[in-house]
């Protein structure tokens, strides 16, 4: 009986690798077909982002605005687009998220959320490829700004983010917490990221992206969910903990350089 149960549990193990290569592979299939559509990508500015370049100094720039800025990651696979909040907390931040009044869909499938959507002066999501290729470069913090629905407004800061490539499904790494909203990325840490047509969360009894109405690293399923849905109040809107609703939420990263207060 031993022996048999060693072997369903091997058998199970090399069951559940085949599916997730399975998986990888469909990606990889769908994505050749799948045509992209940067809608509002369209930014003059040739500035590279103070912070965001592989030249990174840690000097920053007092002549600096906040903006969209050329972003050259130091992988020799192009530039892109982004918006830099070149103020806030000593600026130099690449914001990778920002929700302020639900006139843009975050119900997206995974390839959208890869790819990137939105408006970089409005709501938008980076794109989980362009916050891969930025955050392997060194060791990035994260800075998560909330305002809730009472008004009152919270920040979470973590000394260490990063996103792993396509082929981990985008794994959040993300740890080191100081803030005054309550740590509630710690437990989406080491999760892969899941959106309403790829069901990568660690619950099999449910699919926490078509539940909850949004795209994140879940795991069974959310402490926080700030892709939900936009201006709801249940479990599927944008959610910080269990009973904080947010109206408006940024991320944004950054090179880590030390010990630095919100």
């Amino acid at each position: 009986m031993i022996w048999l149960l060693v072997v369903s549990q091997l058998l199970f193990g090399f069951s559940s690798k085949a599916n997730i290569v399975k998986k990888h592979c469909q990606l990889i299939e769908e994505y050749k077909e799948f045509q992209t559509t940067m809608d509002t990508y369209l930014a003059s500015s040739d500035d590279v982002c103070q912070g965001e370049s592989v030249h990174y100094t840690g000097e920053l720039n007092p002549n600096a605005k906040d903006g969209v800025y050329k972003i050259q990651p130091s992988d020799e696979q192009g530039s892109f687009k982004a918006y830099c909040d070149m103020n806030q907390d000593g600026g130099g931040w690449l914001v990778i998220q920002r929700r302020v009044d639900g006139q843009v869909d975050f119900y997206r499938t995974w390839f959208q959320y890869m790819d990137g959507f939105g408006n970089l002066t409005g709501e938008f999501w980076l794109g989980n490829e362009k916050i891969h290729r930025v955050t392997k470069q060194t060791t990035y913090e994260l800075r998560v700004d909330l305002t809730f629905t009472d008004g009152e407004t919270g920040v979470a800061h973590y000394i260490n983010f990063r996103l792993g490539n396509m082929s981990t499904f985008y794994t959040l790494a993300v740890s080191g917490f100081t803030g005054n909203s309550g740590d509630k990325m710690g437990w989406h840490n080491s999760q892969r990221f899941s959106a309403k047509n790829l069901d990568l969360d660690q619950t099999t009894t449910e699919h926490c992206a078509v539940k909850y109405h949004g795209a994140w690293w879940y795991n069974a399923c959310h402490s926080s969910n700030l892709n939900g849905l936009y201006n709801d109040t249940t479990n599927r809107g944008m959610k910080w903990g269990g009973t904080n609703v947010c109206t408006h939420t940024s991320l944004k990263i950054r090179p880590y350089h030390g010990n630095e207060e919100d």
